[in-house]
């Protein structure tokens, strides 16, 4: 194959970032812990419940701009 594309360069860093996240934790382990979790809220559930709802995102960082805010634990 010819010189690599941009698609091959990023699923070359995927493939390394989860190598390097597998050694820290397995596969096996998310797996255990995600089965233990709580269930994920019901979203739909709060649209359609009266009143005012909100979602919120709270962006530590972009590719573009690096940190953005230090917040430690934003709940």
């Amino acid at each position: 194959m010819g010189s690599a594309t941009v698609l091959d360069s990023i699923l070359e860093g995927v493939r390394a970032d989860v190598a390097a996240r597998e050694a820290v934790v397995s596969l096996s382990e998310v797996k255990e812990l995600a089965s233990r979790a709580a269930p994920p809220i019901d979203v739909m559930a709060a649209f359609r419940a009266p009143g005012i709802a909100v979602i919120a995102e709270v962006k530590r960082a972009s590719p573009s701009r690096g940190e953005l805010a230090s917040i430690a634990d934003p709940a």
